[in-house]
């Protein structure tokens, strides 16, 4: 399978803010709450925000895909960055076409900014946040929005399940932590986190937009791996949440140029400081699932340790002192693995742990690799 369209073949059928400012590399944007729920236009069911930046081989797919949805209650929201490819002449082009798509430059720069822009106009109930360089599955998206307009239900957040797609293989992974077609509440968020996979990506949730308003959740500026963040707020502000299958989303990897396929000294600093800082909050909340998402971090930080071993040699010693407060971070684990990691991290030091959590990795890759080679023989 190497095309979107064959993927989307494949999946088919299965189911505001008025101001913001930057004070300083951590802050978050203000928000004029009365002002921003004053623009809301009611029938206006679902805003997607695409922030858009140098991705034009992806842009008309991404777009294209969402087109073929019903959308007669939607807008779309293109935050456009200061692109040096035909990105933003695609965007323009496309709103010039069709009425619902709404182009603008964002106010600073990176996807936190791309996005708290957008919501500073987004009018809909509902708000969905895509990556340009991703697609959806129109059939599924469409169920899922018909729930929406059907009022099957009317939570705060609705969380589903997605694809994964390798760019260089083609090769196309379910991550399917929900499974059910709809659960409703909170209990069963310990159910989706089992498997050891991501479950902050903002992609692959709904959100009311007046429940972001009311608790001034917005994505942290100046920081990569801004997602986790976001992720913990909407979590701590303890939603009324759907987990619904509908698996409408694929995810690209792989493709080189991604900032999620560089890993950089940048990159890892700020995904060492958004974890400690997501651990931190919920270790200091009455979240009552606060040590299964603090676990799930853990093995993350974990997993951002061993990959200080892909960095050149001088950004490798810098990156081993970002985990100078790995024992705080580690702390009072439930999961096994990071309780054994953490107890190797003490006997045999940092960089040991890490050469040696890195071989682990290794082997149990190819032994998955070689379980799917035998599997697709038999």
């Amino acid at each position: 399978m190497t095309s979107g369209k064959k993927v989307s073949a494949t999946i088919a059928g299965i189911f505001s803010m008025a101001s913001v400012r930057i004070r300083g590399e951590t802050d978050l944007p203000t928000l004029d709450m009365e002002m921003g729920l004053s623009k809301a236009n009611e029938s206006i069911l679902l805003s997607f925000i695409i922030p858009v930046y140098n991705v034009e081989p992806y842009l008309k797919r991404c777009l294209d895909s969402v087109l073929c949805c019903n959308l007669e209650d939607c807008e779309i929201i293109l935050s456009m960055g200061d692109s040096i490819d035909n990105s933003n002449s695609i965007c323009e082009t496309y709103a010039k076409t069709h009425s619902i798509i709404h182009a603008l430059f964002q106010k600073g720069k990176g996807l936190s900014d791309a996005r708290n822009s957008a919501m500073e106009i987004a009018c809909g109930k509902y708000v969905l946040f895509l990556d340009s360089d991703d697609f959806v599955d129109s059939a599924c998206l469409d169920g899922l929005i018909n729930l929406l307009r059907q009022e099957a239900f009317s939570p705060d957040v609705i969380v589903t399940d997605f694809y994964r797609m390798d760019c260089r293989s083609g090769q196309v992974t379910e991550i399917f932590q929900i499974g059910v077609e709809i659960c409703r509440g909170m209990s069963f968020l310990p159910q989706m986190l089992r498997k050891r996979q991501c479950f902050w990506n903002v992609w692959r949730y709904l959100y009311r937009r007046k429940f972001l308003l009311d608790h001034q959740i917005v994505f942290l500026e100046n920081r990569l791996s801004e997602d986790v963040d976001y992720t913990t707020s909407v979590f701590l502000a303890d939603p009324d949440i759907v987990f619904c299958h509908s698996p409408f989303y694929t995810y690209n990897v792989g493709r080189g140029d991604s900032l999620m396929d560089q890993l950089n000294l940048r990159r890892l600093t700020d995904t060492v400081f958004i974890l400690s800082r997501s651990v931190q909050r919920l270790r200091e909340s009455d979240f009552r699932y606060a040590p299964l998402m603090i676990a799930q971090f853990q093995f993350e930080y974990l997993l951002s340790l061993v990959s200080t071993i892909r960095l050149s040699a001088d950004d490798r010693a810098a990156a081993i002192r970002l985990y100078k407060d790995w024992k705080a971070v580690l702390a009072s684990s439930i999961d096994p693995i990071v309780q054994i990691s953490n107890f190797a991290l003490h006997v045999i030091g940092v960089r040991t742990a890490c050469n040696i959590l890195c071989g682990l990795r290794r082997v149990r890759r190819w032994i998955r690799h070689h379980l799917k080679e035998r599997s697709r023989t038999v």
